[in-house]
């Protein structure tokens, strides 16, 4: 269910910006999302002041038990009703538009509201705006899902996180902090037993968090003034942001961990 509901992310939008196109290929799958958190998929990178777009793909089922077992239940449409975006390192929390963005849905005029997604069919949204706050942000949704109880519509909430949201830059016209950005770099991405950045300035701190933003310790094998290479073999799958601070602002790179 996290999956299909990624593309509801913003509340209802009922004023269209833009429109993408439903044509993402699902092959013969009963329900999926591109981008998919479980794959290790992840929204672009975002910057501040520049403008953004990315576009995501669902295909809902007709039946509530392909996302969840538990509930073997025709599946009539699913519904947004909330967001909200978590810094990963403050803890602070934001609305989606509070960062300077907006999701537009497609539901291709199947219902009213274009964030409604009505069973059986592919659609699509379109996350797009100028960024306006730098960070790394959960995204958490609350999402109803509408199904058919004895010829009634019953719908069933559901609080999904997973999805994160890269912003880089913290405020307008810092240009020196984008040049930052660009110059260090983080490899093998995905990592195994250690991740070496490369690229930082001598001011530089590091710093690494897991996706529910606890900061982690940092076993550093090897440093230099430009270069630190971190044991991962003690973190657990999945994925990780790397925060640099430098005396003008801070940027970020996620990994991926897969031992």
């Amino acid at each position: 269910m996290r999956y299909l509901t990624t593309l509801l992310l913003s509340l209802f939008s009922f004023t269209l910006f833009a429109q993408c196109d439903a044509d993402f290929d699902f092959g013969e799958a009963e329900w999926g999302a591109s981008p998919d958190a479980n794959a290790g998929e992840q929204f672009d990178t975002a910057y501040v002041d520049v403008p953004y777009a990315d576009v995501f793909h669902v295909l809902v089922p007709t039946d509530a038990s392909a996302i969840d077992p538990m509930f073997t239940l025709p599946l009539d449409s699913v519904l947004l009703v909330g967001v909200t975006l978590i810094d990963t390192v403050t803890l602070e929390t934001f609305a989606l538009t509070d960062v300077g963005l907006d999701i537009i849905c497609n539901n291709l005029e199947s219902s009213p509201n274009p964030c409604t997604l009505i069973a059986g069919d592919q659609y699509c949204a379109s996350l797009e705006g100028t960024p306006t706050n730098g960070g790394v942000y959960q995204m958490t949704l609350e999402v109803e899902a509408w199904v058919t109880v004895f010829g009634v519509g019953v719908a069933q909430p559901y609080l999904f996180a997973g999805y994160i949201l890269d912003i880089v830059g913290e405020s307008s016209g810092n240009s020196t902090l984008e040049e930052e950005a660009e110059l260090w770099s983080v490899f093998p991405n995905p990592a195994d037993e250690s991740v070496m950045v490369q690229g930082l300035t001598s001011n530089a701190r590091i710093q690494a968090f897991d996706i529910a933003g606890k900061e982690l310790p940092l076993p550093i094998n090897n440093f230099s003034s430009s270069n630190v290479s971190i044991n991962t073999q003690g973190w657990s799958n999945g994925l990780y942001f790397l925060v640099v601070s430098t005396d003008t602002g801070v940027n970020t790179r996620r990994i991926l961990i897969r031992h």
